[in-house]
Order: structure tokens, then C-alpha cells, then sequence
């Protein structure tokens, strides 16, 4: 007999740890991070590391940060141990302070080190636009998790990749010497992707999955997009960890990645924009509800993103 038409067949799901920031208002962190992921097809369970009010882009913001042991416990004790939850990934942002970041990346490492299917994204959150935002101790933190585990992907951005180097990256040339020594500096980390990199009038996306380093020039958008790092990892994840058939090479889920995240910026840019505004304009949230449709698209349905090698 052949099944009602109306019957909901069995899809295969994955399992996602997300350890990210959490703001009641807005789309920041793992609010930018958890729907997403869910409506692509993603069980998520969000490990919140801090509860604001919104995020600090709106110049005042109220809330607290969980302590390390709390998370620690909730991790450790309630995920693992007790309820036995098998992960395919874990995508890790940010983290409060740096007694977190040291037990949840020992934590992390050693399931890492026991399951070899277990894929790590790590975003090393320590600053932007030549500024650190964290305490200064947490980069030597970042550097040894880094130099001491297995790591899928880390997701520096252009000043992040620059602190974990030493190397100043102000062209191409500079860029693929950052590569090199980085894998020289993390050997067990396997792929590398610089989320913002800006290179003259240029904008920039690039990997390096150990065998080849690539970049792709993005286009350029007259607004600033809070939350668009924090949606870029998620989406990064989804396509370097499919439900079905063989990982892609990092080149191809990167392009994904930029073209998906490119037709949610435009949206929300759209939607966010009024007649008498100047641009650029600074847009505290993303417009992911009105954006369920481009989520749903496929990479021949959106921009072509071209990747160049790095020579």
C-alpha cells in the first residue's frame, strides 16, 4: 500500500552542542546561532554562558555571566554523564572569563580526543579592530586549547588571526605566511577559516584546510551587522557537517557559508533601512524570522561565490 502523502517521513538529525552568550532581546550569540541551525535541521542544545538584557551594541545592557563551575557542571555532569548525549559537533563562542575558558576547553578537548567523529568549531573570541575585548590572559588560553587538541575549525577574524600569529596581515602575502605559521604554532588544529578580513579596498574571506589555502573577495555592504559573526559560524557548521553523503572540502562550505549569510544581510538591510536614513547605518539586529526562506535555499539558488587560490 503506498503511504498517505501527508505522512511525515523519518529525517536524519544532528546533535550540536552550542556554548555561546544569550540575550533575551535580539540576535546575538547563541539566538543567533539556535534557529538557524534548528530550522536547517539541527537538534540544539544551547549551553548559555552569559544572560544579558540585549547585547552591548545598544549602549546599556543589564544581566550576569554563569561562573565556570556551573558550566563546567551543566556540561561534564548533566550532558555527558548523566544523560549520555552523543554530539556530532560543538560550536564554541563566547566565553565569560578565563577560568571558563580553561575547564570547558579541557572538557571539550578530551571529548574530542575520545570520539573521533566529533567536529569542533572554536571561535577564538578575543577582540576586533585591533583591540582586545576579553582579558589579556585569555589569549594565552586560546593558544594552548589550540596547541593541545583536536580542533575541526577555528573561526578567527583578521585581528584574532593576527594575535594568535604575531603576524601582521595587510596583504595576501602576509595572509598565506599567517597560514603557514599557524598551523606551524597548532598543528592538531585541521582547518582555518579568516571570517573578515580587510586588505585595501578590499573584503575578504579565506581557508586553509592543511592542503590548500584559498580566499573568496566578499561583497561589501554600507551597514554594520551585530550578530553576523555569530550567525556565519552556525551556518559554517551546518554545511561542514551535513545530514547526509560526504563532508565537503572547507573551500566549498565556506562559499555556501558566504552566500547564505550575504542574502540574510541584504534582507535584514532591506528590512532595516528607512527613507530618510544615511548610510552606512549600524543595525543592531538581524531579521532571521523574516529571513525562513533564504534558510531553506540551495547553493545553486543563491550568489555564485567565486574561491581563488592563494599563491
Amino acid at each position: 500500500m503506498e503511504p498517505a502523502k501527508d505522512v511525515m517521513t523519518p529525517m536524519s538529525s544532528r546533535n550540536v552542542l552550542s556554548i555561546q552568550s544569550h540575550v533575551v532581546h535580539g540576535y546575538v550569540g547563541n539566538k543567533a546561532a539556535t534557529f538557524p541551525l534548528q530550522y536547517r535541521g539541527w537538534n540544539v542544545d544551547a549551553l548559555n554562558t552569559v544572560q544579558f538584557s540585549n547585547h552591548p551594541g545598544y549602549g546599556y545592557f543589564t544581566g550576569f555571566r554563569y561562573n565556570a563551575e556551573h558550566l563546567q557542571n551543566i556540561l561534564s555532569e548533566g550532558l555527558i554523564k548523566c544523560l549520555g548525549i552523543h554530539y556530532d559537533a560543538i560550536l564554541m563562542g563566547y566565553l565569560p572569563g578565563l577560568d571558563s575558558l580553561l575547564l570547558l576547553g579541557e572538557s571539550i578537548g578530551r571529548l574530542c580526543s575520545t570520539d573521533p567523529h566529533l567536529r569542533w568549531v572554536l571561535d577564538p573570541v578575543l577582540g576586533d579592530n585591533g583591540r582586545l575585548y576579553v582579558p589579556e590572559e585569555n589569549v594565552a588560553a586560546y593558544q594552548d586549547i589550540l596547541r593541545n587538541n583536536k580542533v575541526h575549525v577555528v573561526t578567527p577574524n583578521q585581528f584574532e588571526m593576527e594575535t594568535l600569529t604575531g603576524i601582521g596581515i595587510v596583504d595576501l602575502k602576509s595572509l598565506k605566511r599567517s597560514f603557514k605559521v599557524f598551523h606551524q604554532l597548532y598543528p592538531k588544529v585541521q582547518g582555518i577559516v579568516v571570517t573578515s578580513l580587510e586588505l585595501g579596498d578590499e573584503y575578504i574571506c579565506a581557508c586553509d584546510d592543511g592542503f590548500k589555502m584559498q580566499y573568496s573577495v566578499v561583497p561589501r555592504l554600507n551597514a554594520h551587522f551585530s550578530g553576523s559573526g555569530d550567525l556565519f559560524n552556525a551556518l559554517l557548521l551546518d554545511a561542514l557537517v551535513p545530514a547526509r553523503g560526504e563532508p565537503p572540502a572547507l573551500s566549498c562550505a565556506l562559499k555556501q557559508t558566504i552566500a547564505l549569510v550575504d542574502n540574510i544581510l541584504r534582507r535584514t538591510l532591506q528590512l532595516s533601512v528607512f527613507k530618510d536614513d544615511q548610510l552606512p547605518i549600524t543595525i543592531k539586529d538581524l531579521k532571521l524570522i523574516q529571513c525562513r526562506d533564504i534558510l531553506r535555499k540551495k547553493d545553486c539558488e543563491m550568489l555564485q561565490i567565486s574561491m581563488l587560490d592563494l599563491k
